[in-house]
């Protein structure tokens, strides 16, 4: 069983990553960097998700301590933050981090997200490789589809199954994802031609993911988010059909 290093100041984000992890994996949770310099000192964890604002050590300090011990530099790090913006992300990433969790946590991506970078590590351990953070951000599969997008000059990659629906204003469209929202200038038409099967054209200004579709009204598709996207009164029954067909409610 892989061992899974959880450090977070929060007594509440440890309890829950514990108990999302715990059925498939051994979780260790520290409450801070030092405990987890102290637990390497003699254990080595599969993976390591690390909390970036703490108290007295934050999550950069201990990475780059980490970094340092010739016995634990290649362990693959996921970064966790509330600070969901694209500068932090990029830092993450740039450092070396395999991959950046936002909070607040969506039990079922932290759980992808592991799952997908220890199949990683299997995959690449038998091959002789080290896990670097390309080989996590470039992969695509069936279920791991993502979506490239320029936000304010740099390059990034959204995962497709974490995106809520995307919506166009002003000639921008604003994805919004399980935990971030982003503005890229783009058409929605040629966002469309990029995006998988979950995604259902909702009217001339919304793309919705039938991933999160909470519940479908007469004239009104309301999201697992709580957003309301307001159907168009000529095509609203097509539009219905579609979504339910996609989510597979739907036997035609």
């Amino acid at each position: 069983m892989y061992t899974v290093l959880v450090v977070d100041d929060e007594p509440a984000n440890l309890q829950m990553v514990e108990y999302t992890l715990s059925d498939e994996y051994d979780v260790v949770p520290v409450k801070s960097g030092q405990m987890a310099l102290k637990y390497l000192e003699n254990s080595i964890p599969d993976l390591i998700l690390l909390d970036i604002l703490m108290p007295q050590m934050d999550g950069f300090e201990v990475y780059h301590r980490i970094r340092e011990k010739e016995a634990l530099k290649d362990i693959p790090v996921i970064f966790l933050t509330a600070a969901n913006d694209v500068d932090t992300e990029e830092n993450c990433f740039e450092i070396g981090a395999v991959d950046f969790i936002g909070k607040p946590f969506e039990p079922k991506i932290v759980l992808r997200r592991v799952r997908r970078t220890l199949e990683l590590i299997h995959k690449n351990s038998e091959k002789g490789y080290v896990l670097k953070q390309d080989n996590v951000r470039d992969i695509e599969t069936d279920k791991e589809k993502t979506l490239a997008v320029t936000v304010n000059g740099m390059d990034i990659r959204i995962f497709q199954s974490e995106i809520y629906y995307i919506e166009v204003f002003n000639n921008t469209c604003i994805i919004r994802t399980v935990n971030r929202e982003l503005s890229v200038r783009e058409t929605l038409d040629r966002m469309q031609q990029r995006l998988d099967g979950h995604f259902v054209r909702a009217g001339r200004s919304y793309l919705v993911n039938v991933r999160y579709v909470a519940e479908l009204a007469d004239d009104m598709v309301i999201m697992q988010n709580g957003k309301r996207i307001k159907l168009p009164r000529r095509n609203k029954k097509e539009i219905g059909q579609e979504i339910l067909l996609k989510a597979g409610h739907l036997n035609i």
